[in-house]
Formats: structure tokens, sequence, C-alpha cells
């Protein structure tokens, strides 16, 4: 009996201990991740998280150029996620991939993949690039991996109607020193 209760009160003051750390989700798992990212490249507190309070939404709207709603379209609104940051430009800062797309009030438009130069005042961002609109993206996972921008998704093929993504598509980006170039596009039908 002695032993099931020390077991239990073991089990007890493990969980105890990992109560805050579940607790806090998967936002401090993320912003954990991020400062053990920017440990691992050098850089430190305000400089590793100078994008973190950027209304991205407010930033992206600017660049997506959609058509302008009426009055009462209380349908608009605009959508942004941080979906990748990491050195694109090979000069030790961070860039910020955010991808969007326009507001619709029946189908969804097609997200692009917004660059963000790290190097670029906190108070306004400077767009270096979009990604991925020779496709129509309904879903896009953005990965940086070797100062290259991977983009992954399901697409809408020419033939397919907007509502029912037919392709996977794969591409990847590079920067040159002044744009961004597709260096691969790979293509393969949902079936």
């Amino acid at each position: 009996m002695a032993r099931r209760l020390g077991a239990c009160a073991g089990i007890i003051a493990v969980a105890t201990s990992l109560a805050p750390i579940l607790a806090t989700g998967t936002a401090a798992a993320d912003t954990m991740a991020a400062q053990a990212t920017a440990a691992a490249s050098g850089e430190t507190g305000q400089a590793a998280n100078r994008f973190d309070e950027v209304d991205w939404t407010a930033v992206v709207a600017q660049a997506l150029d959609c058509p302008k709603p009426k009055p009462n379209d209380t349908w608009y609104v605009v959508r942004a996620r941080v979906a990748a940051v990491g050195d694109l430009t090979g000069d030790g800062r961070r860039e910020t991939v955010v991808v969007s797309s326009c507001p619709s009030p029946t189908s969804s438009n097609p997200l692009i993949a917004f660059v963000y130069d790290g190097a670029s005042k906190r108070s306004a961002p400077r767009l270096i690039g979009e990604l991925g609109k020779n496709r129509y993206f309904k879903s896009q996972k953005v990965t940086i991996q070797n100062g290259r921008v991977h983009l992954r998704g399901q697409a809408v093929s020419d033939r397919a109607p907007n509502c029912c993504p037919d392709l996977v598509v794969r591409q990847t980006y590079k920067w040159n020193g002044t744009q961004f170039r597709r260096t691969s596009e790979k293509v393969s039908r949902i079936s």
C-alpha cells in the first residue's frame, strides 16, 4: 500500500510540475521554438522577436490589392497568418512569410505567400516577394530550409471548379539578390 501511495505521489508531482507548461498550450511552445531558433542562429532578445507585435493583417491588406468592398459588406475580413520566419536574403536577419488571400462572399480566393524583409523597420515592413501566384493555392504550408522557401499545398487546375482542388503543388523559391526566383515546381494530381 505504501508503495502505491508513493507512486501516486510521484505521478501527481510530475503532473503538477507539467501543469503550467500544458496550460500555456501551443503559444508557449511556438514562443519557445522561436527562441530556440533565434538562439541557434545567434539572434537574441529584441532582434529575434522584432516582428512579434506587427499587425500582419493590416500590412498584408495593403499588398493584396483586393477589390474594394461595399460599405455594408460584413463578409469582407482580411485574414493573415505568419507561416514561417527565417533568413532568406543572407543578411543575418530573419524574413517573415505571411500567407493570405482576398476575402470573398462565396468561394475562397487563391492563397499567396508574402515575404517581408527582416532588415526593414518594424513600423513599416517592406514587401520583397509574393510567392505562389502562378497557382490557385487553396491550402499552403510554408517551410524555410537552407535559405529557400518551400510551398506545399492543394491547388485548383484550369479544369477544376474553384471549390475543389485537384492538384498537389510543391514549389521552391530562392532569393537571387534582388528578387525571389522559383527554382523548382512539382505538380501531382489528387486521386
